[in-house]
């Protein structure tokens, strides 16, 4: 009798303590990290970090993360503890030189207006500094960017995408459509810009118009670029269709750019349409409400008239729900410390590593 009143008060003790007890890793997360994740759980759910292959495992990749001094403190060394551990090459480069990250310097102007020119001298550099025979990938973010680093490399050994990257220049991203009302705007009045540029706007502007726009690749999601692509977009620097010295944004400058060479951008969503880089928060991609008639009706006709998640997506199309996020996402946009510690968490099942 006394036995089984001592069992019976150790399951109680044990009932009643459950809900602070941390889960061991390998029964999934913690009620306590489940409820600080919040509503981003819902999509983070839908994803699972892909096993390593051999030939994935010997897939090397520079990691690009754009910054600026203000961020460096806050960010960078989340980023050092968590997903940048898994890059072969990670490499931060800011406005000024920060040897407690350390960051690299690059001299361009440092406002958003200006990413364009930091981007063109970055690539200069890369390619001046490193080698197709140290790295077979480069993968560009910004500082509040989560990658799962096992699926990025999965999907760059994908039989497709191997094959095409063996033949011709390769960017992988999320893809966008620039409106052409954005495009244009950026260049107006035109006499106050180079004739020349504007010409190069204006052959886009019409080629593109009927199909909503220019498609383009966001840089806040991620993208990977294979060497071809960052030679071919460095060699073509200074032509007047890659827009030198113009204030655009640096995302579509590059798609811009590499269109009059005829590269164009490769659908990296699965055969569901379940898309693999994503440009906002797990909350937001999950939850945005996909109604094409949430438009002001006096003003259009259309929701693709105004600037909004659909013509962001004009002629791609987009999905929420469970159907947003492809089951080997590689990346999240807008995560921000303390949060990305946490998405940490979650994938690995541990917390980030504590030096940096």
């Amino acid at each position: 009798m006394a036995s089984a009143l001592l069992l019976l008060l150790l399951l109680l003790v044990l009932l009643a303590t459950a809900a602070t007890v941390p889960l061991p890793a390998a029964l999934g997360p913690s009620p306590q990290l489940l409820e600080q994740l919040g509503g981003n759980v819902f999509a983070m759910q839908l994803v699972n970090v892909s096993a390593v292959s051999p030939e994935a495992a010997q897939t090397r990749v520079l990691c690009w993360v754009n910054t600026y001094h203000a961020n460096h403190d806050a960010r960078l060394h989340a980023i050092k503890r968590t997903w940048g551990t898994k890059c072969d090459k990670l490499l931060f480069m800011s406005d000024v030189e920060d040897m407690s990250v350390p960051t690299v310097k690059i001299v361009a102007p440092p406002s958003h207006d200006m990413l364009w020119q930091k981007h063109r001298e970055i690539v200069r550099l890369l390619v001046r500094e490193y080698k197709e025979e140290d790295y077979d990938w480069i993968f560009k973010c910004d500082d509040d960017t989560f990658v799962l680093m096992e699926n990025l490399k999965a999907y760059l050994t994908s039989p497709p995408i191997q094959a095409l990257a063996k033949r011709e220049p390769v960017l992988l991203g999320h893809r966008m459509t620039l409106q052409w009302w954005e495009m244009q705007r950026l260049f107006e009045p035109f006499e106050d810009y180079d004739p020349e540029h504007v010409a190069a706007m204006l052959k886009v502007r019409d080629e593109t118009r009927a199909k909503g726009g220019l498609i383009y690749t966001p840089g806040g999601g991620g993208y990977a670029m294979n060497w071809a692509y960052v030679k071919t977009l460095e060699a073509n620097f200074d032509e007047p269709y890659c827009l030198p010295n113009d204030v655009v944004p640096d995302d579509w400058a590059i798609s811009f750019c590499m269109r009059h060479l005829g590269v164009s951008l490769l659908d990296t969503r699965d055969s569901e349409k379940r898309e693999r880089f994503h440009q906002y928060d797990p909350k937001e991609v999950y939850t945005k409400p996909h109604d094409e008639e949430a438009f002001d009706h006096k003003t259009f006709t259309s929701i693709y008239q105004e600037n909004n998640w659909f013509s962001d997506h004009n002629g791609i199309g987009w999905q929420n729900g469970d159907k947003c996020c492809a089951p080997d996402s590689v990346s999240f946009h807008y995560v921000k410390p303390p949060m990305m510690e946490l998405f940490y968490e979650y994938y690995y099942g541990k917390s980030a590593a504590t030096s940096t």
